[in-house]
């Protein structure tokens, strides 16, 4: 519906109630004030602003104090130049990277072309490649970040909020959800934890993750914390929470299910069948990097009986001449491979993988020849070491190698039901976290039979409407009837 002629103060209070009020909404008024420049800073050139819109309009004022549209309008570039009636108009056009000019006492706007030159051009993703998906990673400033959530979700219905943490950094946060579709209630708890936060700096997210964390002895990630904008923006339009960190290149996603941590933005970018077949390998990969070690030992030094006998004398066989303990061997080579793992990534790039190959394979020879370990150990160890990098997301893979440890020693202490009362232990202890309200084990426990879908499976993309797992208010992802994407 058309504006009404608005006063300066009336224009900032409607275009920021239209847009939700957003952190990087900001208002520039040349001269007396008469003249108010809207633009949003993720996505406005200030350099250009003051060439093409400040300096000419502050020239003007001190000419003619008292201008109108007829003289306005000669003295600003008018490239991408729009005129609007409406606020609603004027708003979608901040979403489109352009700067809105509003006259004081008067009905309509102009909106001007304003996009934000990139100051540092962003790179590919380090630790969460894909091949199919873009090709491009969050930057240290905060401003650069929202714009690229931005620019994928033009929406006014996209909250931007922001709060100030560290007493002496005072390190700019930045809160965004959709607000017709996230919980209420699961924003409010972002609110209330970052609130209470008392430190005297922020040098990462690393910091606000573990503020934040409902436990803060959790052997698992209870957030999930990500590169990737595009993640970043499929986790919003779900109904979920992504907190921002200035100075950090990654952002923070809640809340979190276990589900989650095993799934890659290039599950959905695939044809159905293609997801499908790369999740469940994915999976597979990470249960035999968690359970073949504790196996291994489990079968040979405690229960070999029930292993078939040609194997059991062959991997017997194997081990001749070996001077350590089954146990102690296992254990060495997984010490190994971790020292060899964190090496590798102090190391610079184009020493690292040549070393780290030639040093595997000689150390791994000489290992078996010296009688250190046998053959079928070191096979046991490289299967787990690789199997360890086929899941997406660091930090779980963290905490299972962690886990490992503890499953090794129970399978070598009793064996195959070591192993199950440990795997029993651990499910209990993810079965007691919660993160932001939502059960970790989500969908499978509590049960929540349509969740199921997106689990070993891929979900579909036709599927139209949202899982309750993070409890959207708006279930449906059908644009609204008569809408143009903005409401």
């Amino acid at each position: 519906m058309p504006s009404i002629p608005l006063l300066a103060a009336e224009f900032k209070q409607s275009i920021g109630a239209t847009l939700n009020n957003p952190i990087d909404l900001g208002f520039e008024a040349p001269g007396v004030g008469k003249i108010t420049i809207a633009f949003l800073a993720s996505f406005t050139n200030k350099n250009d602003m003051q060439t093409h819109f400040l300096a000419p309009i502050g020239r003007l004022l001190q000419e003619k104090p008292d201008c109108n549209w007829e003289t306005l309008l000669p003295v600003i570039s008018q490239e991408g130049r729009i005129e609007r009636e409406s606020m609603e108009d004027a708003a979608d056009d901040l979403l489109n990277g352009f700067a809105v000019i509003h006259l004081e006492g008067s009905a309509r706007t102009y909106s001007f072309d304003a996009h934000q030159i990139v100051k540092q051009p962003p790179s590919a993703p380090l630790v969460e490649r894909t091949i199919r998906g873009p090709k491009i990673s969050l930057l240290e400033d905060i401003n650069q970040n929202i714009l690229m959530i931005r620019k994928q979700i033009r929406n006014r219905e996209l909250k931007v909020e922001g709060i100030r943490i560290g007493s002496r950094s005072q390190t700019k946060i930045a809160v965004l959800y959709l607000q017709d579709v996230a919980n209420p209630q699961i924003v409010a708890e972002v609110h209330r934890r970052l609130n209470r936060i008392e430190i005297d700096g922020i040098a990462d997210s690393g910091y606000i993750e573990q503020m934040i964390s409902d436990n803060h002895w959790a052997l698992f990630p209870l957030t999930q914390s990500t590169e990737r904008p595009d993640k970043l923006v499929a986790a919003i339009l779900e109904g979920r929470v992504v907190i921002i960190v200035d100075s950090s290149s990654s952002a923070i996603i809640v809340p979190v299910t276990v589900n989650e941590l095993y799934q890659s933005p290039e599950d959905y970018y695939f044809p159905f069948w293609f997801g499908v077949f790369l999740r469940i390998f994915r999976i597979l990969g990470n249960n035999i990097a968690v359970t073949l070690p504790g196996l291994y030992i489990a079968m040979l030094g405690v229960n070999p009986a029930l292993l078939p006998i040609k194997f059991t004398l062959a991997t017997a066989g194997g081990r001749i001449g070996v001077a350590l303990p089954l146990v102690v061997e296992i254990l060495f080579m997984e010490f190994v491979v971790e020292i060899f793992r964190e090496g590798s990534l102090r190391l610079p790039t184009p020493v690292s993988q040549t070393l780290g190959v030639a040093s595997g394979i000689i150390l791994g020879y000489a290992a078996v020849n010296a009688g250190i370990v046998s053959n079928i150990t070191l096979i046991v160890s490289i299967i787990a070491a690789i199997a360890s990098y086929s899941g997406p997301n660091y930090e779980i893979g963290l905490s299972w190698r962690i886990l490992r440890f503890g499953l090794i020693m129970a399978g070598a202490t009793f064996g195959l039901y070591g192993l199950t009362i440990g795997g029993l232990i651990i499910l209990a202890h993810a079965a007691i976290q919660n993160s932001f309200g939502v059960s970790y084990l989500s969908p499978w426990a509590p049960l929540l039979p349509m969740g199921l879908i997106d689990t070993v499976f891929r979900r579909p993309l036709w599927l139209k409407r949202r899982f309750q797992i993070y409890q959207p208010i708006d279930q449906n992802r059908l644009p609204k009837k008569g809408g143009r994407g903005n409401p």
